[in-house]
């Protein structure tokens, strides 16, 4: 390997999507998030456009297919009225597991609510519980039976340390478990373009003494460069958001939160570009990869 972790690390199962482990070991989650502020597929009363993000979902799952990645699917829920509606159309409309991304914690319950009503638990997680997260969430998490969650590592201290990022999990960590939840992700944040390579030290260091699986939303890097954004330069701007959402992967991530699933068409092959480098490092190891692993897929994408 390009290095291995010294700590065993954790890996889980979602709905049959394995996240976590050492580099090489189980391919990328990738994660596209869907009815965000500004997603066209959005009205300005807040409804949603079902059949063409619905023909969205089918052609991003192709694509992780195609290169032999695994992804899921980011929910964005803004208030109470359209958590269920959202989080109903995904659930028909695919498989893969499902991130309940909530603006407001009304949606949060809502949205748990929907996934106990809907019977998808199973492949929900929430994204996110943090230090700062009313304690009405925690206790909806633990009555509908939630099991799978992201642990944002955020606060005002954190957002310049990655140092503070690692403390807060010592209290996060067992407060969700407290409240039922088994299968814990961490989030080590990324709030614009500084922010990111603390995001990256931390999710090295959280993997080699904790263990679990780790990420970051590393598209926010892109997304709030202001300066980037008035170029309007498309090609340049595909090329750093793709550089941005890479880098996390690199150093060992397990998942990234890469922005809108529409991005899919070129972030995903390039993320499975550093999953293939790295599976044939770990057949050199004397391990060899699924024939669905991105080492054999990506050529043929």
């Amino acid at each position: 390997m390009l290095f291995k972790f010294e700590r065993e690390q954790l890996v889980f199962d979602i709905a049959g999507v394995k996240i976590g482990g050492q580099p090489g070991e189980n391919p990328t989650v990738v994660i596209g998030s869907i009815f965000y502020r500004g997603d066209k597929l959005v009205d300005e009363r807040g409804g949603i456009n079902k059949e063409e993000a619905e023909k969205l979902i089918v052609k991003y799952e192709e694509i992780c297919d195609k290169v032999g990645l695994s992804c899921m699917l980011d929910v964005v829920c803004t208030n109470t009225e359209n958590a269920r509606e959202r989080l109903e159309f995904a659930a028909d409309a695919t498989k893969i597991p499902i991130l309940i991304d909530y603006v407001t914690e009304e949606a949060a319950i809502s949205g748990l609510e929907a996934a106990k009503e809907l019977n998808i638990l199973d492949r929900v997680l929430l994204n996110s519980l943090n230090p700062e997260t009313k304690s009405q969430v925690y206790q909806k998490a633990k009555e509908v039976g939630l099991k799978a969650a992201i642990a944002l590592t955020y606060s005002s201290k954190a957002i310049i340390s990655y140092r503070e990022r690692l403390r807060l999990l010592d209290l996060l960590i067992p407060k969700m478990k407290d409240f039922g939840i088994e299968k814990i992700l961490i989030d080590t944040v990324v709030m614009d373009l500084v922010t990111l390579g603390l995001a990256c030290r931390a999710i090295y260091e959280i993997k080699n003494r904790y263990g679990y699986p780790c990420g970051c939303g590393a598209h926010n890097a892109v997304a709030l460069w202001k300066s980037l954004k008035q170029k309007k330069n498309k090609v340049l701007t595909a090329a750093c958001s793709t550089i941005a959402n890479g880098l996390p992967i690199a150093i060992g991530g397990d998942f990234i939160l890469f922005g809108p699933v529409s991005d899919a068409e070129f972030i995903v092959p390039a993320i499975a570009i550093i999953n293939a480098a790295y599976g044939q490092v770990l057949m050199e190891d004397g391990k060899r990869p699924s024939s669905i692993h991105p080492r054999f897929k990506i050529t043929r994408f």
